[in-house]
Parts: structure tokens; C-alpha cells; sequence
């Protein structure tokens, strides 16, 4: 009989969950000190609303069924942000600015191999109702602040501006078929292809050059700057780099910009972004822990035309990260096991019953087997203390155990005075 689980997820074990945990609830003090109020999601929609906030790079990997009642096809969760602009557009009343937090999973297919799982653990922020670009250096700020209160130093946030490609768009007049094949030589850091692609566009060798090098812009602010000054007869551009500026002013107030660098050839997997847009890396960690950005128009594709901005970021690579690196918080572990050996076991239950009373976890051993056998199933499944009861025959007097040899004898009732 086949018991096992499918090839894209997996089960976490008691310590696991217990590091995720610890990781969830450092980024949610954070979150809250921000003034973010948490929010809950259902983990399926219908994919016709679903669908609506991202586009075909996460619709073709989306899990669809049917709902057996109405015949609707239905999707696991593919993307929380389109889920909350899909949740704000139908409250009646909109009050802004609004700050949300989310943690939960999604759901997205991916060719199943080694770790990359169909259900990834996220968990983020988003603030909708400003259209300012203090919003944008605020959702970095809480971001960075919530990876130093994960004791993660040496992190680096890649800035860009997606206006950047829709302004190469419509100055080079590319349709939609030849826009795709631009931004995926783009995404590949295709110099060459893109050297090819332009040659026989008729635009100022200006622009040629810029665009040919877009895949190697990156620095920091004088790459920005630099960019300004190169590009000053093109009003548009001059605009997004400008906008990448002024965030980077308000990240400097915050005490952060030395953490920023800027990387144009960078562009984001969802098609909803419209402005500032950026990605969160370790620098001694090949993947990506995060990512975030402005999507002005997207609650219009359900209701109401609202400016938003957010991130997200990728719980499980935080996760490694932290422990390769041996970050990770050590467990807490359960504080008392209780193993009566008298026949009536009044005394397991008292004890039990003040030891919780004053906000200690307790187990209680139900088994019977072999004093040995408890006390070691106590400590493999990470209990502080073994509290045994009727070693010597008496209840007056108990042994608590913080190792298979190290114990000491104390009186019940002063030990619970104590304690």
C-alpha cells in the first residue's frame, strides 16, 4: 500500500515547525510594531477572480478543481497579494491607508526536483492607499528591520523601477510578442541577442546603447546618478530614475541606503508591478528571501482604481539560510514530564494541574512500560525535566531528572511552593 506523499511537499517534524515558528513570530512583531494588522485568507478562490491579479507566468501554474456543487473551477491559492486586493475591492468601505499582514502558503507547480516544493511557506505586508514613494521605502524599512530582528545582518535589497521597460516599450514601439522576447534576453542578461534585437530599430544610438546595456547596469546611487545625466532628452526615463532616487533619499533617512544597490536588468516575475519594485537577498546565500513592489493598477481589475505597494518574503529560504549559517533560534524546549509510578495517579494529575496553572508545558507519561523506557522518551522528545513520582514508594517525596543520570530528590509540596 502506497503511503506516500506527493513529489512537490513535504511534512516538518516537531523541531521544523518549531524554528519556522520562531521565524514567523520575530518577523509578526515587526510587522504589528508597524501598525500591519494581520489578515486571514481562505486557501482557494475561484481562478476566473483569482486569475484576474497575475498573469500567464502564474496562471499556467496554478492547481485547479472543481467545485462538485456549482461546476466553478476553483484554485489553490497561487499569490496572496492578488488575494487581498481582491479582499479590499469588495469592502464596501475603504479606508486608506490600510496595512495588512499575511503568513500562509501558496500553491504553484513547479518540474518537481530536489527542494523546489508546489507549496511555499510566505509571509508579508502590504500597504494600500498611497500613492507616494514613502510607502515604497516604508515596506523595504519593515522588511530590513524585520530580517535584524531575525539577528540576519548582512542582507542587500536590489532596487529597480518596471516603468524603466515600459518606457523602452513605447520608445522603440514593440508589440506585445516582440516585448516578450525583449525582457526574456533581458531576464538571461542577453547582451549579444539584445545588440541583435535593436540593430534595425530606428532610435537615437543613444537609446540604442542604453538599452543594450541594461542587463549590466548596477551599483549604487551614482549608477542612478550617471543614468540621469546619459539620459536627460528622454523625459520618461529620466522619471523612473528619479522616482529610484527619491526612495533611496527616504531609505538614507532611515539609516539604510548603505544595504541598497541597483540592478536595471533586473526585471520581476509578476506582470502586476507598475513602479518601484525590488528583491531581498543574503549575501552568502544564492537565493533570493524575498521580494516586493508597487502594483498601482491591480485592485482596478476587481473594484476601485487604489494605489498598493507590499512584499513578500520566502519563509523556507529564510529558514535554510538560518541554519546554515547556525543562525537558528534554539528551541524551546517542553518544560516537565511527569512519570507516576503509584497505582492511583492522583498525585501526576495535581502536579500536572499546577504545574500548567502556572504557565508550564507538561506531559504526562500514559504508557505503561519500564521506568527506563519513560525517562528516556521524555528527553528524546525534548522535555527539560523528568518529574518522577513513587521511585522509593512514597508520594511525599519526588525525583526530577535533567538527564538519564543526573537527578535530585525533593519534598512534593515545597517543590510546588517553589516553583
Amino acid at each position: 500500500m502506497n503511503i506516500d506523499i506527493p513529489a512537490g511537499v513535504r511534512v516538518y517534524n516537531r523541531i521544523e515547525t518549531s524554528q519556522i515558528k520562531y521565524i514567523q513570530d520575530r518577523i509578526s512583531e515587526i510587522f504589528e510594531r508597524w501598525g500591519y494588522e494581520e489578515i486571514t485568507l481562505p486557501s482557494f478562490e475561484f481562478f476566473s477572480v483569482h486569475s484576474r491579479g497575475f498573469g500567464e507566468e502564474i496562471e499556467n501554474r496554478a492547481f485547479k478543481f472543481i467545485d462538485r456543487n456549482s461546476g466553478e473551477i476553483l484554485t489553490l491559492r497561487a499569490d496572496f497579494t492578488s488575494q487581498i486586493a481582491r479582499y479590499f475591492a469588495s469592502l464596501k468601505k475603504k479606508t486608506v491607508p490600510k496595512r495588512y499582514y499575511y503568513s500562509g502558503d501558496i500553491f504553484r507547480y513547479v518540474i518537481p526536483k530536489a527542494d523546489r516544493l508546489w507549496e511555499r511557506k510566505q509571509m508579508g505586508v502590504e500597504l494600500i492607499g498611497v500613492k507616494e514613494l514613502e510607502a515604497d521605502a516604508e515596506v523595504i524599512a519593515v522588511a530590513v528591520q524585520s530580517l535584524e530582528n531575525l539577528g540576519i545582518k548582512n542582507y542587500q535589497i536590489d532596487i529597480n523601477n518596471v516603468k524603466i521597460f515600459d518606457t523602452v516599450k513605447d520608445l522603440l514601439g514593440l508589440d506585445r510578442e516582440s516585448f516578450i522576447t525583449f525582457m526574456d534576453y533581458v531576464r538571461k542578461r542577453e547582451v549579444y541577442s539584445i545588440e541583435r534585437f535593436i540593430s534595425d530599430f530606428d532610435v537615437e544610438d543613444r537609446l540604442k546603447e542604453f538599452v543594450v546595456r541594461i542587463p549590466e547596469i548596477q551599483g549604487d546611487i551614482t549608477v542612478i546618478q550617471n543614468l540621469k545625466e546619459e539620459l536627460k532628452d528622454f523625459p520618461e526615463l529620466i522619471k523612473s530614475l528619479e522616482s529610484i532616487e527619491k526612495v533611496y533619499n527616504i531609505l538614507s533617512d532611515y539609516g539604510i541606503s548603505d544595504r541598497v544597490i541597483f540592478d536595471i536588468g533586473e526585471p520581476k516575475e509578476f506582470s502586476y508591478y507598475t513602479g518601484i519594485v525590488f528583491e531581498i537577498f543574503i549575501r552568502d546565500y544564492s537565493r533570493p528571501i524575498g521580494q516586493g513592489g508597487r502594483y498601482d493598477s491591480l485592485i482596478s481589475k476587481y473594484d476601485g482604481n487604489i494605489p498598493a505597494t507590499g512584499f513578500a518574503f520566502d519563509l523556507l529560504n529564510i529558514w535554510e539560510y538560518m541554519k546554515l549559517s547556525g543562525r537558528i533560534h534554539e528551541i524551546k524546549k517542553k518544560d516537565f514530564f511527569i512519570i507516576d509510578l503509584t497505582r492511583e495517579k492522583r498525585s501526576a494529575y495535581r502536579i500536572g494541574k499546577i504545574l500548567r496553572e502556572k504557565g508550564y508545558s507538561v506531559g504526562r507519561d500514559i504508557v505503561k512500560r519500564e521506568f527506563k523506557k519513560s525517562l528516556e522518551f521524555a528527553f528524546e522528545e525534548g522535555y527539560s525535566k523528568a518529574i518522577v513520582i513513587g521511585l522509593d514508594s512514597t508520594e511525599k517525596d519526588i525525583y526530577i531528572y535533567s538527564s538519564m543520570d543526573s537527578f535530585e530528590k525533593l519534598n512534593l509540596e515545597e517543590f510546588l511552593r517553589k516553583i
